[in-house]
């Protein structure tokens, strides 16, 4: 109040103690009123204020200013998905038999008196198909039951060829594994053919399974791929599969594959021309990019100190930016990164900076555009005055 009664003498000295009442009355209305009044977000200086390091004791959020070592950190930086969580060595489905796979037995004898052909044919029989049962085992003529599920198809052949000696003549015995139908794989959601699909008799990868699933129904710049094996789970773009070899993991029996479509975009506010949601669209979109969306900066009330992009990290990837940061146990990390456009070299460091979905694009109001607020308040007030001043008389 006190600065309120300065403010008033100084603009209206020579008003008498009862109008200074009337003008003090009125600006405190019209402060009040703009205190109320929703603005276009926080000043830079504010923004800054309220970080981790300036005031511990508010919302905890990192404030990391974008520059050439910020860039090198952000660049190098690999977030994990498939390739650090999953092994990276194949499955040979082909030597493991299970319950619903389908064998076949092959026995070659040699010497006369053979068990399973006449002299006059020849000495190979094949036996089967034969279709292991729930209880995990097949039925081999002059044999019987032969378990089978959990075996490999060598000790399976061992096993029966065991079995055949004393019966037939200097047995030797061929498994083939037909077909691997234990050995399923769930692929669902966003694709054209989903459903259970039993591995191929040799060593998959994550997009041969894919493309037998006949491909993602959308832009794999907008599709999510959810890969579960056990309690374990990750996920990661679909376009990043496709451009880190890494990612492409090995798939095996068990695993659930799911497909989500989900389009990414991002929101500009503040002293931005256009001020919205915005889709990516396409796999990557720098910030100088995004700006160029949006219409620009506000010639007339943009701040270029203040150019902020809100978004949530990885800690592993904080503790790079900033060492000092203690976020033990977080499963992400709130960031502001902050971004000085009056320097030639910001607009270099925006074409390399990569816009990410969810990301919040905020340009400050400057200080004189406050400042040309807060006149517009004391032009309101001094009409206030010159009223009853008239009224007075």
């Amino acid at each position: 109040m006190n600065l309120l009664k300065l403010l008033t003498t100084f603009a209206f000295p020579a008003t008498t103690t009862m109008l200074k009442g009337v003008v003090l009355s009125a600006l405190c209305a019209s402060l009040a009123a703009c205190a109320f009044t929703p603005g276009s977000g926080p000043l830079s200086g504010e923004l800054v204020a309220q970080s981790r390091e300036q005031s511990p004791q508010a919302f905890q959020f990192e404030l990391v200013d974008i520059n050439e070592t910020t860039m090198h950190t952000l660049l190098s930086y690999q977030a994990q998905g498939f390739g650090s969580k999953f092994k990276k060595k194949g499955w040979a489905p082909r030597h493991i038999v299970g319950v619903g796979d389908v064998v076949s037995v092959v026995v070659w004898e040699r010497g006369g008196d053979r068990l399973f052909s006449q002299a006059q044919m020849g000495a190979k029989t094949e036996l089967g198909p034969f279709v292991v049962n729930q209880q995990g085992s097949i039925s081999v003529p002059y044999i019987g039951k032969v378990h089978a599920a959990g075996k490999s198809v060598d000790h399976l052949q061992e096993a029966i060829q065991l079995a055949l000696e004393g019966q037939a003549t200097n047995p030797q015995v061929i498994v083939t594994l037909k077909q691997n139908t234990s050995s399923l794989v769930n692929v669902i959601g966003d694709v054209r053919k989903p459903g259970q699909l039993p591995l191929a008799l040799r060593n998959e990868r994550l997009l041969d399974v894919l493309a037998r699933a006949g491909g993602s129904a959308t832009p794999a710049s907008e599709t999510y791929v959810t890969f579960v094996r056990g309690e374990t789970r990750a996920k990661q773009l679909l376009k990043a599969v496709y451009d880190r070899e890494g990612e492409n993991v090995f798939v095996r029996p068990g695993d659930q594959i799911i497909i989500t479509h989900n389009p990414q975009t991002f929101t500009a506010f503040g002293a931005v021309q256009k001020v919205g949601e915005y889709p990516i669209q396409a796999g990557e979109v720098s910030l100088i990019e995004a700006l160029g969306r949006v219409g620009g900066l506000s010639e007339a009330t943009a701040d270029r100190l203040g150019m902020f992009v809100f978004r949530y990290e990885d800690p592993r990837l904080v503790k790079a930016l900033k060492p000092g940061a203690n976020w033990a146990g977080a499963r992400e990390v709130p960031v502001v990164y902050r971004l000085n456009m009056k320097q030639a070299e910001s607009y270099f460091l925006a074409q390399q900076f990569g816009v990410q979905n969810k990301d919040i694009l905020y340009v400050s109001t400057s200080l004189g555009t406050e400042l040309t607020k807060f006149a517009r308040i004391l032009s309101t007030t001094a009409s206030v005055a010159r009223s009853s001043t008239v009224i007075s008389f």
